[in-house]
């Protein structure tokens, strides 16, 4: 899942009325697993409007007046409407985005794309103004009996995050990613005797096509790598603007984590102690399966996934919602699946907030088998299910990639009748990549927090320390395939996320093989965390193990070991 701005939706019923009336000790709550009303809408016809910025900020300036005067009812007859306004900015932002995904050379889309990006990061700022100048009026505290503790947090929180100083800063950030996507989208080439090739001409079962992978890849890393210099410089600025030591402290802030960079250093310590050998192992066990499974696997599309799920939510006691969420999804068109030299090279969800409608992209060429649209919807059902939500409300990526490999997890039960025969190497090669999740999202998270500690650490050096951490955590070398994972670029430290989240859904399939009935129950019980909801205290609401407890890391590390027959693969293997 590609990581999306913080969601901005309307709050339902935020009327001066009813601020007014908090004096009194009536104060409106809302059920906080309320579901909205999710719009019938037509992605393809859908029309995209610049939203009218400059009465956006004057709505603000008015209401900035208002509270100086003490007017409490035209203050948050204001605020109301231009909550209204920001979800349409949001909204229109995140149309904006999937249509430059849909083709990276749209000059018009990525321009859109970065002006309102631009726009988003100054408006934050002006409702972070908006919202303490109301919190520092005459009714200041009606307005904090309205909104609750949990919104006051928020607030202050988001307003460390964000300040008028870095503005510029995050424009030529957003400037940056905006090149590295398009420069990652184009082909890179080597030539040889004579001849030109690409990663599509390569025979990679010889040397020679091995050879020349490696120095495709150290070429797209030179280019690109660039790029993430310049970001390190940048962001290290944006983190000093606002009073940070660290870079590293400022982006795990920003994505709402409920654990310290201390505590993912550990947590990665625990994962190579526990995990490294079980995954190493399986993976290269996994290389001795018959030619048939991959025949197999390429014979069922992506898009065929979506009988199987419809029947599985159906058949067992998943929510509802799920069902409902596929309809919808279905009925809508909100999902584009394809490929193409000119598309986004992932795979995410989103949500168009203004019609409470989630959004699936997934590019094809990269992924092409029905787990990653499992995985997918268990990010839109996640998107569906959400509370309505305001500017400054947010979501735990930890707790949302635990919807997304979870549901994932659980539709092994669709296998059998997928692949027939082959199934249970496709599974165990689908566990192989979940681990291969915990692996990488350590690595990954080890290598940024070494790199961003490093001020004066040089591109060859990172790709040297790159080399070290994939060989540690998965057994090979790989110095320059970094700079093909987008998130990086676009949202630091973010991969950690794969790997807690992927240690619980495991954690789940786990309890899914003793009594599947009891792990549906708990993932159902899950999925009612949407926003604003803490990893670590969800997992201790739903019955789930905190994987910052290294025997949490030990326990489901033998329990693969057994359920994998690691023994038994890694005998197969030295008797090769």
């Amino acid at each position: 899942m590609r990581h999306v701005s913080r969601s901005v939706r309307l709050l339902a019923a935020v009327l001066a009325v009813c601020l007014l009336a908090c004096s009194c000790g009536n104060r409106v709550r809302l059920d906080p697993f309320e579901r909205a009303v999710h719009e019938e809408i037509d992605f393809v016809s859908l029309e995209y409007v610049r939203p009218d910025i400059d009465a956006l900020d004057a709505k603000i300036d008015d209401a900035l007046a208002a509270a100086e005067q003490g007017d409490a009812q035209t203050t948050m007859t204001l605020y109301n409407e231009i909550l209204h306004a920001i979800n349409e900015l949001d909204t229109m932002s995140g149309v904006a985005g999937i249509r430059y995904d849909l083709d990276l050379t749209d000059t018009f889309y990525e321009e859109e794309n970065l002006l309102l990006s631009e726009q988003y990061t100054r408006i934050d700022n002006r409702m972070n103004e908006l919202t303490g100048a109301i919190l520092a009026s005459p009714f200041a505290k009606a307005a904090r009996e309205y909104w609750g503790e949990d919104f006051i947090e928020r607030y202050e929180i988001n307003r460390k995050l964000n300040s008028p100083e870095i503005e510029a800063l995050s424009k030529q950030e957003d400037e940056l990613v905006s090149a590295y996507q398009k420069a990652s989208a184009e082909e890179f080439s080597v030539e040889h005797d004579g001849t030109e090739y690409t990663m599509d001409d390569l025979d990679y079962s010889t040397e020679e096509g091995m050879a020349l992978y490696d120095e495709i890849q150290a070429r797209r890393n030179a280019v690109l790598g660039q790029y993430y210099l310049d970001l390190i410089d940048v962001r290290r600025q944006i983190a000093d603007k606002l009073g940070y030591d660290s870079y590293i402290d400022y982006a795990y802030d920003l994505l709402g984590r409920d654990f310290t960079k201390e505590e993912a250093a550990a947590f990665s310590q625990d994962v190579e102690e526990w995990l490294s050998f079980v995954g190493i192992v399986g993976m290269v066990y996994s290389y001795t399966e018959p030619d048939s499974v991959q025949e197999t696997l390429d014979s069922v599309p992506l898009s065929e996934g979506f009988d199987y799920l419809e029947e599985a939510l159906r058949a067992e006691a998943f929510p509802e919602t799920m069902s409902e969420a596929l309809e919808y999804m279905r009925r809508n068109r909100l999902y584009d699946f394809g490929g193409g030299a000119n598309r986004m090279s992932a795979g995410y969800s989103t949500e168009l907030t203004q019609y409470d409608a989630p959004f699936m992209f997934i590019n094809t060429d990269y992924y092409t088998d029905p787990s990653t649209l499992f995985h997918e919807f268990g990010h839109y059902h996640n998107f569906y299910c959400e509370e309505e939500m305001i500017w400054n409300d947010g979501i735990s990526l930890d707790l949302a990639e635990v919807h997304s490999q979870g549901l994932e997890l659980l539709m092994f039960s669709t296998y059998e009748e997928m692949y027939g025969e082959d199934a249970e190497w496709i599974e165990y090669d689908q566990l192989v990549n979940i681990i291969y999740s915990v692996l990488s999202g350590c690595a990954e998270d080890s290598f940024q927090q070494a790199v961003f500690e490093d001020p004066d650490m040089t591109l060859d050096e990172m790709n040297a320390l790159h080399a070290d951490l994939t060989e540690r955590f998965m057994g090979y070398t790989d110095p320059y395939g970094w700079v093909d994972i987008h998130h990086h670029f676009e949202t630091p430290f973010y991969y950690i996320s794969y790997a807690t989240s992927a240690l619980s859904a495991l954690e789940l399939w786990v309890d899914s093989l003793e009594n599947r009935e009891k792990a549906i129950k708990i993932y159902s019980e899950l999925t009612q965390y949407c926003a604003n909801a803490d990893y670590r205290e969800t997992l201790k609401s739903v019955g789930l193990s905190d994987p910052f407890d290294s025997d949490c890391v030990e326990s489901i590390a033998m329990a693969l070991h057994e359920e994998l027959d690691i023994e038994n693969a890694y005998n197969t293997i030295a008797g090769a």
